[in-house]
């Protein structure tokens, strides 16, 4: 007499963790909450260029960023470019950027080793703690991050991208720090045939 063998049962809520993990898993490797720009290519503007973006610590979201962070309020995405609202070009150096926008203001300055100057910061609003608050956010000390520029061949235009960290922020309105970002938030971007101002540096 032969016995036929049964297939093996997984309980249910076993199959329903697994399912959820898998979600998980799938979702922190291929969901990015503020996924990083492409780079602008030197020299393949027809014109003065630029984009740049806040990369948002995933400690910083809810849920660890599991979810898009517009289901909670919060803006899906933080940055500004050249077609803008009132964008704007500053003055522009080799070690000196000014860009801005409608609520954005971009300070990117180097000390005399290269390095990213405490100066350096970025202004813009975002919708926290419920409320839309205009906030302004600054490197370490010492700063952390990279600029990198170029003059194009006909020497009076630079082309160029930039990672820096911001490790604190403020709000503008009252000057007292803001709990956020829980880690270093990366301010990522990059331009292409902005003008050198003729008394940058």
């Amino acid at each position: 007499m032969k016995t036929e063998l049964q297939p093996s049962r997984i309980p249910r809520p076993l199959k329903l963790l697994a399912g959820i993990f898998v979600v998980v898993l799938f979702t922190v490797v291929v969901y990015k909450p503020d996924r990083p720009i492409a780079t602008i290519v030197p020299g393949s503007s027809s014109g003065p260029t630029f984009v740049v973006q806040i990369i948002r610590p995933r400690a910083g979201l809810p849920l660890g960023g599991l979810l898009p962070p517009q289901l909670f309020g919060l803006d899906a995405q933080l940055g500004f470019d050249s077609t803008s609202a009132d964008a704007n070009i500053g003055r522009v150096g080799l070690g000196h950027l000014e860009l801005s926008a409608e609520d954005w203001d971009l300070l990117i300055i180097l000390d005399a080793d290269g390095h990213v100057a405490p100066e350096t910061q970025v202004v813009f609003t975002l919708i926290f703690e419920e409320s839309l608050r205009k906030v302004r956010c600054r490197p370490g000390d010492p700063g952390v991050g990279r600029f990198d520029a170029s003059a194009l061949p006909d020497g009076g235009e630079i082309s160029g991208s930039f990672d820096i960290e911001f490790a604190s922020c403020e709000d503008v309105d009252t000057g007292k720090l803001i709990n956020w970002p829980s880690q270093p938030l990366v301010l990522h971007g990059s331009f292409d045939r902005l003008p050198l101002s003729t008394n940058s540096e």
